[in-house]
């Protein structure tokens, strides 16, 4: 009994001293206690070493997405000198800095790239690069790059125009201000050498310099930033179009003068030339329901152009009206004498044609003439029906047609016409919705917008229908940029599709309504343009 208490003694008077403070100094100087606490610290220690290193790999990541969206603005020559390096962290780093240093300075990073000291030093880095055993090493020749990015930038650097096999019809070499010039110069010889050769009644030398033309001037374009260059470009693109296809009409060749002039129309979609050389080629492959509606186009765009050039447009598209009807009229009277003299000699058998050219009717059964009964009793019931409707329009005072208003303008609220319905290819999430009005009352709100949308208003006299028309090619010129940028066909269907979707959250958020509301009423000049004349006609 004696020794069990003996043996308990040390226990109780351990327990007693653990309040007490000089147990636990000398209980942290014992080894086994200092290495676990030493275990301990290095283990926290590579913690916060890992983070960082994730930290950093993020930062990385999102510098290259950075500098991918400034190589994508920059000349084809940058693109391919830079392409097979991007993947290496020492090209990373370097092309970082430039952009760093240029963002300073406030330069564009694509004029940066062509300072000479800049430009040598990234041929230094491919040498090193290239080099081998003797070149980079270490993290600097590490490869860190997504596969997506990659995959982009080897596209653009390779730039084969309109794709392998056409899957890329919108893709160009981009060329800088220097290159393009160039390109403009020679654009423009072909086409005085072409007008010099249409002059003379040379046909198929001016389409061979217009041909030449077409197919230099399509595969280029320039740097985002250089504005009036691309302008010029596209211009005299489409010059050169349009002088194909009236090459092409004076040689007859029907197809070749089609496929020019809807490609200057891809170009501008509301080009009189162009449409006017459409017309006359449809008339040509005897597509004459088509030309005329084409016709009824050039005749809706003169009506908003200047008068000296309005009645010249109204008068050709007239004059080709008259010989496009003379002509159907006289084919009609062709067809019917032509018939006429077969069924008289019994070509295809006796009693095959009636004495007009006509066949003779087949026998109808029983339960077809029911329905050809029921058809004429419905159309005399409507024919009566119309009869009725005009004379009591007629008693109050009403014209007998009602012209129909043109649709006005889509807007997230009101994005297509009552009663239509739109196909749809995509949607967008309500933040999205929210950032693209963002950027669509940022378009609308520029100066420069609202005065031309305020010259509209002044020029048709506050009238709404011939304002909404010149308010669709206004307004389309800064659509077309956020159309791109979000995906949507570079159209009107596609401007009517962003609407669309834009007005799934509308309709269902209180607060995106009033935001969608306020971004049309920029759209149509505020309260100084036509904002709520739309409301007024409704």
């Amino acid at each position: 009994m004696n020794l069990q208490v003996t043996r308990a003694q040390p226990f109780i008077a351990m327990a007693k001293d653990v309040k007490k403070p000089e147990f636990w100094n000398k209980f942290m100087q014992r080894p086994e206690v200092q290495a676990a606490m030493r275990s301990k610290l290095k283990y926290e220690s590579y913690a916060e070493q890992a983070q960082r290193t994730k930290m950093d790999k993020l930062e990385r990541k999102q510098r290259r997405y950075e500098i991918m969206d400034e190589l994508m603005k920059c000349a084809t020559n940058v693109k391919h000198l830079i392409s097979p390096m991007f993947r290496y962290k020492i090209t990373q780093q370097y092309l970082w800095k430039v952009l760093c240093e240029a963002r300073k300075e406030g330069m564009l990073f694509c004029d940066k790239l062509r300072e000479p000291q800049v430009y040598h030093r990234l041929m230094a880095i491919k040498a090193e690069i290239t080099a081998g055993p003797y070149g980079v090493a270490g993290w600097q020749a590490e490869e860190e790059v997504e596969e997506d990015l990659m995959d982009k930038m080897v596209v653009e650097a390779d730039c084969i125009p309109g794709g392998i096999e056409g899957e890329a019809p919108d893709r160009k070499q981009v060329l800088d201000r220097r290159e393009i010039q160039g390109v403009l110069d020679f654009g423009q010889q072909i086409k005085s050498e072409g007008n010099e050769a249409f002059a003379n009644d040379n046909w198929e030398g001016a389409m061979t310099r217009y041909c030449q033309g077409d197919e230099m001037l399509k595969n280029f374009r320039a740097e985002p930033h250089l504005e009036r260059e691309n302008k010029e470009l596209k211009t005299m693109h489409r010059a050169c179009l349009n002088n194909k296809a009236n090459a092409a009409l004076q040689m007859d060749q029907w197809q070749n003068a089609l496929r020019a002039s809807e490609a200057a129309l891809r170009l501008k979609r509301d080009d009189e030339k162009a449409l006017f050389r459409k017309a006359q080629a449809l008339e040509g492959l005897g597509r004459t329901d088509e030309a005329l509606e084409v016709l009824d186009e050039v005749e809706q765009i003169a009506e908003d152009l200047d008068e000296e050039f309005r009645e010249s447009i109204l008068d050709n598209v007239r004059e080709r009206k008259e010989e496009i009807k003379d002509i159907e009229k006289k084919a009609a009277q062709d067809y019917a004498k032509l018939f006429k003299a077969m069924g008289d000699k019994q070509v295809f058998g006796g009693g095959r044609f009636l004495a007009d050219g006509t066949s003779p009717p087949p026998a109808l059964t029983g339960e077809q003439e029911r329905k050809m009964k029921q058809m004429k009793d419905k159309q005399e019931y409507m024919e009566a029906k119309q009869r009725h409707e005009m004379q009591k329009r007629l008693k109050e005072g009403k014209p007998l047609v009602e012209t129909p208003e043109e649709p006005l303008m889509p807007t997230p609220n009101k994005p297509t016409a009552a009663g239509r319905r739109h196909e749809r290819t995509r949607t967008i999430t309500r933040a999205q919705a929210e950032q693209l009005l963002e950027e669509l009352m940022e378009a609308y709100s520029t100066p420069d917008f609202q005065k031309k949308v305020h010259a509209d208003a002044k020029a048709v006299l506050y009238e709404l229908q011939p304002f909404i028309r010149r308010l669709r090619h206004t307004a389309f010129a800064v659509q077309e940029p956020v159309l791109s940028k979000w995906g949507f066909d570079v159209s009107e269907e596609g401007l009517v599709e962003m609407m669309v979707c834009l007005g799934d959250h509308t309709v269902r958020d209180q607060k995106l309504r009033k935001f969608a509301d306020e971004t049309t009423k920029m759209l149509y000049g505020g309260e100084d343009g036509m904002w709520g004349m739309d409301d007024d006609v409704a």
